[in-house]
Order: structure tokens, then sequence, then C-alpha cells
């Protein structure tokens, strides 16, 4: 068993939402939509538990160093960054 539980208050209402959504856009059994919802959001849960287990020994980002620079807009680029402008002004 993993360190992590599940979140059973989440996926008691997200199922509970998707089965209300259901009936009143569909129509039906809110019990049968209701069995639906509730296993497939056990098994999204289930599924992000094993992506987030399989995770383990994979280098983090915990240092802002890390993180990959922001690609500025070539616009913004030319003017705050270059001389050129300020140049032209200058000549």
């Amino acid at each position: 068993m993993s360190i992590h539980s599940f979140n059973r208050s989440a996926i008691m209402k997200a199922a509970h939402f998707t089965a209300r959504w259901r009936v009143l856009s569909v129509g039906g059994s809110y019990r049968e939509w209701f069995a639906k919802a509730l296993a497939s959001e056990w098994k999204k849960a289930k599924a992000a538990r094993q992506r987030e287990e399989s995770n383990v020994g994979l280098p983090v980002r915990s240092c802002f160093a890390d993180r990959p620079a922001p690609r500025m807009p070539l616009c913004r680029l030319y003017t705050t960054h270059s001389g050129r402008i300020a140049g032209s002004f200058a000549a």
C-alpha cells in the first residue's frame, strides 16, 4: 500500500456531480449513472496514483535555477534587449 491514500471525498463529489449532470442532460436512473461515474472516478484515481508512483526516482526541479527559461516574444526581445532602437535615436 502506498503512503498516500485516495481522496474519497473528492471522488464521491465528482461522481455525484457527473451522475446529476448525466441524469439532467441524457436522462435515466440516477443510481445507474452514479454507479458508472463512481467506477470511472476510481479508475481515474488509480491511474493517477500509478503515474505518481512510477515517477519515483526521477529528478525533480526543486531549485529556481533548474526551471527552464521562459521564451520572450521576438518583438519584446528586440525592443527591450537590443541597443538598436536606442542607438538609432542617439545618432
